[in-house]
């Protein structure tokens, strides 16, 4: 007698494919591992695109140009249960109101947090625009507020934040309190990103791999960074890669671009071409201005380079200053923490370890997936 495993359907609306390799690739990394105890069917709302069906590397995927095919979709899918990843407001009323099945939220950013929030998207050249995602956001945020009354009176919606930092400003920014939720990292694939030894030299070869497309993303105190070593000693030392693509990599790179130690990729790395690269470097230039967990440096971590970041947000729940990591404030201080690194081979050597061990036993995909799995299964077997 066949067992039969439940189904469940995940809705996430940029999942990864042939074409749009820099999907959700952390929504990707778990899937993989549930296949041995669930049926897993992927589900998109995508109204720029024509609707298709496709594969990706064993899971199911099914894009939707229009809302009422998304819908009807979901419903003929019949889950036993179900998995969303940036949840839009309009689900409420559409559907998720009439679910009488388990539904796990999980809640990454953008989603939950205020216009406010992101103000460094903001320019006066632009300030039409700025004004209308503000609109939009808080329309956004108004249904998210809903869901979590629901799910507070209910009980078969809960939520899952990437970290305490991520829970915290959904519940202001939201004005509620969550009752049902848990607090689980995004995985860190520990077989991908696997721990290599590091030299001294190493400690001399700083990575960034970033995208330019917005100023979420402190590209822009790195360079600066590197603009304020060029006249110290150890600047004639060291070597800098720059990866990104985006519309501010030129403007942002620009006073860098004539350094011979400077060399800038603009162009995106394939996720799993980036432990070959990886493996030639020391440090992880990672600054931010938000990040609910901060991913690719979680996956540098745990290749064994040291983050070179930001002390804001969920920043500190994943790197510890000194320990794991230096968190920093502004351009200097990244400078300083750079030039540390660099000049003492013993630290490096201890926080590369350190950074390597921890992030594994906090985000590793091992704990991470067995947390998720045990999870589902429980709200399964409670329905």
């Amino acid at each position: 007698m066949s067992f039969k495993k439940p189904r469940l359907v995940i809705l996430n609306n940029n999942y990864p494919s042939k074409e749009n390799l820099y999907g959700d690739v952390f929504v990707h990394s778990r899937l993989k591992y549930y296949l041995n105890d669930f049926e897993v069917v992927v589900i998109g709302y995508r109204p720029l695109e024509k609707s298709k069906k496709y594969n990706y590397e064993g899971i199911d995927v099914m894009n939707f140009s229009d809302k009422p095919s998304f819908v009807k979709c979901i419903t003929e899918q019949n889950p036993d249960l179900m998995g969303i990843h940036f949840v839009s407001g309009w689900y409420f009323d559409s559907f998720l109101k009439h679910l009488k099945i388990p539904v796990f939220i999980w809640v990454h950013g953008e989603e939950a947090l205020g216009w406010y929030r992101r103000l460094y998207y903001f320019k006066w050249k632009t300030a039409h625009k700025f004004a209308i995602f503000a609109l939009k956001n808080w329309v956004q945020l108004y249904y998210v507020r809903r869901i979590i009354r629901f799910s507070n009176k209910f009980g078969n919606i809960r939520f899952i934040f990437v970290s305490n930092w991520m829970k915290r400003i959904t519940e202001t920014d939201t004005l509620t309190r969550i009752k049902h939720f848990s607090i689980i990292p995004n995985p860190i694939d520990s077989n991908l990103f696997q721990y290599h030894l590091k030299t001294p030299e190493q400690a001399l070869r700083v990575l960034l791999i970033r995208s330019f497309e917005t100023h979420k993303y402190a590209n822009d105190k790195a360079v600066a960074a590197i603009n304020l070593l060029r006249s110290r000693p150890i600047f004639k030392k060291m070597t800098f890669h720059l990866y990104g693509k985006g519309k501010f990599f030129d403007k942002i790179t620009a006073s860098v671009k004539n350094d011979d130690n400077v060399i800038l990729h603009n162009y995106f790395i394939e996720n799993h071409q980036i432990p070959s690269v990886h493996k030639d470097f020391g440090i992880f230039l990672c600054p931010t201005r938000q990040d609910a967990q901060g991913v690719s440096m979680c996956e540098a971590m745990s290749s064994g380079l040291v983050p070179v970041t930001s002390d804001n947000t969920a920043i500190p729940e994943f790197c510890e200053h000194g320990v794991s990591g230096f968190l920093t404030r502004n351009a200097l201080e990244l400078a300083n923490a750079i030039e540390q690194l660099a000049s003492d081979p013993v630290l490096f050597a201890r926080l590369s370890r350190q950074a390597a061990d921890s992030i594994q036993s906090k985000a590793g995909h091992n704990v991470v997936i067995a947390t998720e799995l045990k999870l589902l299964k429980e709200g399964y077997q409670q329905t």
